[in-house]
């Protein structure tokens, strides 16, 4: 039979357990919507004519994040403007080596490897996506909000500028703010 303190214990370890694995689900989801909000973005923003060019639309992460696998599965049945897509992961101290149409900035990114980023792809035709608080004001074009356990995003119009693209009115009216 359980002691008292072993049966305490154990319901505690069951309750740490359970919410662990709640919070990981909880995620998994947040990074398979923002997955679909990336590859659907893509549909709302226009790029230069130059990049009409290639054969290839690539994505790029920053480090290891969940998004990575998620936008791995989207990209192996999907294209974007006819072109196959390609899911790279880019070195958090390595800005100049990630060649891509739309960069996503994990939360764990520092502020310093973010400026990097911000520094080498500003005026190269890159979206710019990252989902921590104040990024936008640092140069992202797009940055995601997680409000009451719902997905949002909030957009600059200045960076998108900066970075030669066009987002539609469509994609303007979606966003939760809209910064100039």
């Amino acid at each position: 039979m359980l002691k008292k303190r072993e049966y305490i214990f154990l319901s505690l370890t069951v309750i740490v357990l359970c919410s662990f694995f709640i919070r990981q689900k909880t995620q998994v989801g947040e990074y398979i919507a923002k997955a679909a909000f990336i590859f659907n973005f893509t549909k709302f923003v226009e790029w230069e004519k130059s990049e009409a060019n290639t054969s290839t639309f690539v994505i790029g992460v920053i480090g290891d994040s969940p998004i990575q696998q998620h936008l791995s599965e989207l990209a192996a049945n999907k294209t974007i403007n006819n072109k196959k897509i390609e899911i790279v992961k880019c070195g958090a101290k390595t800005p100049s080596g990630c060649r891509c149409q739309i960069l996503f900035v994990p939360e764990t990114v520092s502020t310093a490897d973010f400026q990097n980023f911000i520094s080498e792809l500003t005026t190269k035709n890159v979206l710019i996506i990252s989902e921590r608080k104040g990024f936008l004001d640092q140069g992202s074009a797009i940055n995601f909000l997680v409000i009451e356990n719902r997905i949002k995003f909030e957009i600059s119009i200045q960076s998108l500028n900066r970075s030669n693209l066009k987002a539609s009115s469509q994609l303007l009216k979606l966003a939760t703010a809209i910064q100039n």
